[in-house]
């Protein structure tokens, strides 16, 4: 994979704290560019504590901002590349506060799109959507051919982002690209919610020996996502001619059976840590189960085709790789703890 382009250039990240953001930023620092980070609050810091000096965070809430054009104006001029990564992501907030995610999810992308517009037109400007977005599939693998039906408003908010991207392209020629993730795992994300990633909680809840709950039956499947693999993707589309005004599905091509990734974590929890939990079966919640999308594999060959990118970390690797980062973290908790 070529990611060329990218060394030494500007590169702006929104929700730069967060999971993908933070990993995002690490590579892109990495490779020599000049990494600004948008966030709206300092929560995340640790993620990027060990290169703060290095990079520039400025604190601006899109959501609440009257006007995006002057809270940016001194920001985005000149950069490269924008990465808008700042975002609600739980399908079961959408439902419960559905404004707020309107306004945090499409709100803050059109308000995003007009400053890019305005302030710096000839930046690359990459989001991120979500497979979810096609609802209820009628066969596997995906591809971007699929109609969307979706089943929650964040998929449904998602999908406006997608069309938002699309029309700043076509009228006003910016370089918008998506790219609709799958399930995505690794290190750095909050570990301690299932809202914010199924399989980082079921590690974690591994990791401390509290039992993992699967949901009956446990065989529908889905295709999980390194982050890494997610941040070789991003800097691929965001650099790829080809990629402009497109919108790509984006996962490993594997599918899993839910029990059979609860299984790999547990087993390799077990090698790493030295704890072996229990799995618990349960009836599916009826309210959890009506969002439900089913099963899902990603059709990736036009990513692939049309930007070089291919999965370079398997799941196993990604997982293992995981687990240490968590086990590290928990034995320097565990040794402060200690010395108190």
């Amino acid at each position: 994979m070529d990611f060329s382009a990218i060394k030494g250039s500007r590169v702006l990240i929104t929700g730069g704290l967060g999971f993908i953001g933070s990993n995002l930023a690490l590579r892109c620092l990495s490779m020599g560019c000049n990494v600004t980070v948008l966030t709206r609050s300092m929560k995340k810091e640790e993620n990027i504590l060990s290169v703060k000096k290095l990079l520039s965070v400025k604190r601006v809430d899109l959501s609440t901002s009257t006007s995006s054009v002057a809270s940016l104006r001194n920001i985005l001029p000149g950069h490269d590349y924008v990465f808008h990564l700042a975002a609600q992501t739980s399908h079961l907030h959408s439902m419960e506060s559905p404004l707020q995610d309107l306004q945090d999810n499409c709100g803050v992308t059109l308000a995003l799109l007009e400053a890019c517009r305005l302030l710096c037109p000839s930046a690359s400007i990459v989001v991120p959507g979500t497979v979810t977005q096609a609802g209820r599939v009628a066969a596997v693998p995906v591809a971007e051919n699929h109609p969307d039906w979706p089943l929650t408003l964040y998929d449904a908010h998602k999908l406006t982002c997608e069309k938002y991207l699309y029309v700043y392209h076509q009228n006003y020629g910016l370089k918008t690209s998506m790219l609709r993730l799958a399930n995505v795992f690794g290190e750095r994300q909050q570990v301690n919610n299932p809202r914010r990633g199924i399989l980082n909680f079921m590690l974690w809840r591994a990791m401390t020996g509290s039992p993992l709950t699967i949901y009956e039956p446990g065989d529908f499947v889905r295709d999980y996502s390194y982050v890494q693999n997610v941040v070789d993707a991003l800097l691929l589309v965001a650099s790829s001619p080809r990629a402009v005004g497109r919108a790509y599905v984006f996962g490993s091509g594997i599918g899993l059976q839910f029990q059979e990734m609860v299984a790999q974590i547990v087993d390799a929890v077990h090698d790493v840590v030295g704890v072996k939990s229990e799995i618990q079966r349960v009836p599916f919640p009826s309210d959890e189960e009506k969002m439900d999308v089913g099963d899902f594999i990603a059709d990736n060959r036009k990513l692939r085709m049309e930007t070089g990118w291919f999965p370079r970390v398997s799941f196993a690797d990604g997982l293992r790789k995981t687990i240490q980062f968590y086990h590290e973290g928990l034995k320097e908790s565990i040794g402060e703890q200690q010395d108190l």
